[in-house]
């Protein structure tokens, strides 16, 4: 029969073992970033030349990928013809880019040839399209618009449209079907306010 000071022996090393355990778990999870603290992101923050900053701070702070502090760079040219551009990136953790808000000139051509050339790389599966603007493509990761902006650009005499696009570089904390309609939500959005910023002159075909 097993002596009561053995048993008590392997109970301490049970336990003992358990707690080990226990506090590498914890070691781990904290060096992971388990018990940070996530950033909170506020409307002022937000990139000036993003519309809805109020709205769009919600949005972010529900479904950007965690980090204990966001940084907010933006860049425009105002110029109202093909050196026109207006660009917000997010960034996370050691300046880790997290999402991009992108208009830039192009001029005219076939929405699909514009597809293919324009829509920037990603992982974030198949496409679908969408009547917005000229077209809209979108995936979990990028949504792009094609918009009509100048009958006539200044220095070509051509018509010339607005590329627009929001791209995340980390995929966002939510399903497929609402990662999808959160970019399509934030590119229409920003489309409108570049239209509006670069003095366009032909109909945006952009809702609302």
């Amino acid at each position: 029969m097993e002596t009561s000071t053995r048993r008590a022996f392997r109970k301490a090393i049970f336990y003992g073992g358990a707690a080990g355990v226990a506090a590498i778990a914890l070691l781990l999870s904290y060096l992971f970033g388990a018990f940070e603290k996530r950033g909170d992101i506020h409307s002022a923050d937000v990139c000036r030349n993003v519309p809805n900053r109020q709205k769009v701070s919600e949005t972010f702070n529900s479904v950007l990928p965690q980090a204990t502090t966001y940084e907010f760079e933006e860049d425009q040219v105002l110029t109202p013809d093909s050196y026109f551009k207006s660009r917000c990136d997010v960034n996370g953790d050691d300046d880790a880019l997290l999402l991009t808000l992108n208009a830039k000139m192009g001029s005219d051509r076939p929405w699909r040839e514009w597809a293919d050339r324009e829509i920037p790389p990603n992982s974030g599966g198949d496409r679908t399209y969408f009547n917005v603007g000229v077209k809209g493509v979108s995936n979990a990761e990028v949504a792009a618009i094609w918009v009509p902006c100048y009958a006539s650009e200044k220095g070509s005499k051509q018509p010339w449209n607005m590329t627009v696009f929001a791209l995340v570089h980390h995929p966002l904390e939510a399903s497929d079907k609402e990662a999808r309609q959160t970019l399509k939500d934030l590119a229409t959005d920003f489309a409108r306010q570049a239209h509006k910023d670069a003095k366009c002159d032909l109909p945006s075909k952009l809702p609302g």
